[in-house]
């Protein structure tokens, strides 16, 4: 240790130990970042697709070059501690986010931290090896960095300069390696690929900046969904160049810019809405319970255990649809979205959440067909609900005082006394709580125990069970009441899906078990029960959020309204098979009319 100190104060050791120790820290953590979210690092590359292996690896080392270039103009290396807790909170807020929601962190989602109050405790059930091994990085850092605390160095802006050169050398090297071997990262989305096509042709495409093709997707591809460009910056590039990206994406594409349609959105829009009508009665009352986070493997027997079995009985009961594969549409705003996409038939923007940013626009759904509609909200505050319920033409919002929360139990409770004091027809959109991370219910009060289950998923069937065991109390009171049982229409779906990105946690156990969780393409259920249905349906087919509406309006006899939605009703089985638009063509032109605020137009012609 001594030779080694003195080795540290003779000339720049000190500057080039520190550099090399700092741009190591930072690499190892961007790609130990891109295992935990792709569990590849393309080594086989190397000898398979050389340009491919470059442009990972380059990518990943640009911003660690980059950043510990600043070392040769400070007298002080303390600061490198500093910046690498930072590099710390950064990816671990994103590993977190990324494993609820197969996402990464936006501008936007940033400015929404908010919304998580009361929700803190969720995170703790996303806590792993990775998590630590970033902070693990960052204390082996330290003590490698101490024996360098006390030695001073004569800043050198030329080679402070030269760094950057490299850095910025490397990035335009990068950028057109990128584009060569654009036709090896095609497997996005069909939006990606239709960028990644446009760049290998298109002269606009900026190599000579850092964030190139950042600027290329923003400025020239706007409608590209936020989703898949921030999947393929990181894929392609670094979690730690994400950062500044994000802000370049956001300043060629402001979340929450109002837009104009063109003459020809307005043609592609023209098949999804017709005249307005005065005279729309609904025909049947309309119970609408948005169940947290319903998978729709849990329907099934899961080792034997029945942990659903009220819903179970009511998807195999006359008068009832179900639909076992409801692809969940959400976006960032998660739960938010999923009742947007119930209640409107309109599906998420690109970037942000509308109940943050258009809180204030014009929105059409079937609870404006009542004189008497209401939501019930367990957890005021989150989700900008106090604003959104009126957006929605809900006439009234229940939930506990502010500070307080119901339990699912609760709110069938509320959803009952508002059914029995409201004039029919009337609509009513309960929202359930117990099945959100952490599954708290389900940790303290486990019905069924399961030989080497993971704990969390233990947990979340459990609290499963508990709000199937809340909604087959309502079911029993509905059948009862001669005020509700006849015209009434009860529809339970999921919001989302929640283990997007927990396949690993749990593919062994439920492939050792046979459970088809299909944990990389999840599923949300959709019961509906209503007297307009004759028999019991089974829909086997994989159909969309956006289908609910649709097929809402249908069975309510509201279908003349004046918006139909862009999914289609799910008991016409030709229809099924010949949607009028894709997903991805509704989720572009969703985004266009939430964001011009086309219905305030239409309705104020």
């Amino acid at each position: 240790m001594p030779k080694f100190k003195a080795f540290l104060t003779k000339g720049n050791h000190a500057q080039w130990y520190v550099f090399v120790l700092f741009a190591s820290a930072v690499l190892i953590k961007a790609v130990l970042f891109h295992w935990n979210c792709y569990h590849s690092v393309l080594i086989s590359s190397l000898w398979k697709h050389p340009s491919a292996f470059f442009c990972f690896w380059v990518g990943k080392l640009i911003p660690a070059i980059f950043l510990a270039s600043f070392i040769f103009v400070s007298r002080k290396s303390w600061w490198t501690t500093i910046v690498n807790c930072v590099i710390d909170i950064w990816l671990i807020a994103n590993v977190f986010y990324y494993k609820a929601n197969v996402m990464f962190l936006s501008y936007e989602v940033m400015k929404m931290a908010d919304n998580m109050n009361g929700f803190w405790s969720s995170l703790h059930s996303y806590l792993g090896w990775d998590i630590f091994a970033y902070i693990g990085f960052s204390a082996l850092y330290i003590i490698l960095w101490l024996p360098v605390k006390k030695v001073s160095n004569t800043p050198s802006v030329l080679k402070f300069i030269c760094m950057c050169g490299i850095s910025i050398l490397l990035s335009i090297v990068n950028n057109i390696c990128y584009v060569s071997v654009m036709n090896l990262w095609k497997n996005t989305t069909e939006t990606t690929a239709k960028v990644h096509s446009q760049m290998l042709s298109n002269e606009k495409f900026q190599h000579f900046y850092p964030f190139g093709h950042a600027v290329y997707w923003a400025s020239i591809e706007k409608s590209m969904d936020y989703n898949a460009w921030a999947d393929a910056y990181v894929h392609d590039y670094s979690i730690i160049s994400y950062f500044p990206a994000m802000f370049v994406f956001n300043a060629y594409r402001p979340a929450g810019e109002k837009i104009m349609l063109t003459i020809e959105d307005m043609k592609r829009v023209e098949p999804f809405v017709s005249k307005q009508s005065d005279s729309i009665v609904p025909n049947s009352n309309l119970i609408f319970i948005l169940f947290e986070s319903l998978e729709s493997w849990t329907l099934n027997k899961v080792c034997g255990y029945e942990y659903m079995p009220n819903l179970t009985k009511l998807s195999q009961s006359a008068h009832t649809l179900h639909c076992n594969k409801i692809k969940s549409q959400v976006r960032h705003g998660n739960s938010a979205d999923g009742q947007m996409l119930g209640v409107t038939g309109m599906l998420p923007i690109s970037n942000g959440a509308v109940c943050r940013l258009y809180a204030d626009n014009q929105f059409a759904g079937y609870a404006e067909c009542y004189k008497n509609a209401a939501v019930v909200n367990p957890s005021p505050g989150t989700w900008g609900q106090s604003k959104m319920t009126f957006a929605y033409h809900f006439k009234e919002l229940i939930e506990p005082k502010k500070g307080q929360s119901w339990g699912d139990l609760d709110v069938m409770k509320q959803i009952v006394n508002y059914a029995d004091s409201a004039h029919n027809p009337f609509c009513v959109l309960g929202i359930t709580i117990a099945s959100h991370v952490p599954f708290t219910y389900g940790s303290k009060y486990p019905k069924y125990t399961v030989e080497g289950m993971p704990m969390i998923m233990s947990a979340y069937l459990n609290s499963l069970n508990y709000t199937d065991s809340c909604i087959g109390e309502l079911m029993r009171v509905v059948s009862s009441n001669e005020k509700l049982k006849n015209n009434t229409t009860i529809v339970i779906s999921g919001d989302h899906t929640i283990f997007r990105s927990r396949q690993e946690d749990f593919d062994t156990f439920a492939k050792e078990n046979g459970i088809n969780m299909q944990t990389t393409k999840t599923f949300t259920s959709l019961l509906i029960y209503s007297p307009q249905i004759d028999e019991n349906i089974q829909i086997t087919d994989t159909c969309f959020q956006m289908d609910i509406y649709p097929t809402i309006m249908h069975l309510i006899g509201c279908e003349d309204y004046y918006w139909k939605g862009f999914g289609v009703n799910l008991l016409d089985s030709v229809a099924r098979h010949n949607r009028p638009i894709s997903e991805q063509e509704a989720f572009e032109l969703s985004d266009k009319l939430i964001r011009s605020n086309y219905f305030s137009l239409l309705l104020s012609r």
